[in-house]
């Protein structure tokens, strides 16, 4: 399972950003204006995912969180131990359509889409 140091925890968006645009590009349909998506939590590269899209105001929304022990809903956390589970999220959206027509912050631009509000890394 992947594990952060103290020293990459102020660094941590960058791999997140990358890790989370490949998981959008692969499993959500961004160009959909129409359909919401919640795709089922699953496990890529060690990490444990829960993605949904929403569209407001024409724009596509998606929330994603990633944590490095098993799923939210399950009781099986023994595959980390507690001071080693790492828990991210943020908001993605496509680059200049942040739904909040007031928010001018163009977060953290990565290959055409803004990571915003993200939450560095909890240890549970």
């Amino acid at each position: 399972m992947p594990r952060i140091t103290k020293a990459q925890l102020k660094e941590s968006i960058v791999p997140f950003a990358i890790d989370v645009i490949a998981v959008i590009n692969t499993k959500v349909n961004v160009n959909d204006l129409i359909n919401r998506e919640d795709i089922p939590d699953f496990e890529q590269n060690g990490w444990y995912y829960y993605v949904h899209k929403s569209i407001i105001n024409n724009t596509p929304e998606i929330r994603i969180k990633r944590q490095n022990y098993r799923l939210w809903n399950t009781q099986y956390y023994k595959d980390q131990p507690k001071g080693n589970r790492i828990s991210e999220e943020a908001w993605i959206y496509k680059e200049n359509m942040n739904c909040n027509a007031n928010l001018i912050d163009t977060g953290y631009i990565v290959d055409g889409f803004s990571i915003q509000n993200y939450i560095t890394p909890s240890h549970i």
